[in-house]
């Protein structure tokens, strides 16, 4: 879930396969305004917001859809990363970008107990069209989150 500055709440479902988009139009802090933003997608666990676009990662691609506040009514996405592994077991993921302006997603390890090697078991990092894919951090089997001291980035 992530939070725009206009107040829209955007949630992804990952059981579901939906991104939606809540707003309180009548400021009583309740929802009065649902709208599913996409359908049928792989497991969509990470979201995130960059300078007006929603982020949403899948388990083997990322989503962006830009200038999501002024689309909700007709809301459109590119994929900016579509070969990232498809394994299931610990493939969602949880997005963020860091103080860099960089996109880190995680990709998990396949399995419980394994070295299955590269991309797995990392923390990845791209800029925000999907470009210089690389990997960051190495030997997080699986993480449910992450973020960055506000003090030293």
């Amino acid at each position: 879930m992530v939070v725009s500055e206009s107040g829209t709440v955007f949630v992804s479902t990952r059981a579901a396969g939906k991104v939606y988009a809540l707003q309180d139009t009548n400021n009583d802090f309740k929802a009065d305004v649902v709208k599913v933003l996409a359908e049928g997608l792989n497991m969509p666990n990470g979201i995130a917001l960059n300078n007006g676009s929603l982020y949403v990662a899948e388990v083997s691609r990322i989503l962006r859809f830009d200038n999501i506040e002024d689309t909700l009514d007709n809301p459109k996405f590119v994929i900016i990363k579509d070969d990232l592994p498809t394994n299931a077991s610990h493939g969602w993921k949880f997005i963020s970008f860091g103080p860099d302006g960089k996109l880190y997603v995680p990709i998990g390890a396949p399995c419980n107990i394994c070295n299955a090697g590269d991309p797995f078991a990392a923390i990845t990092r791209m800029n925000p069209d999907g470009s210089d894919f690389e990997i960051f951090a190495r030997g997080v089997r699986n993480t449910v989150g992450f973020d960055w001291d506000p003090r030293t980035g």
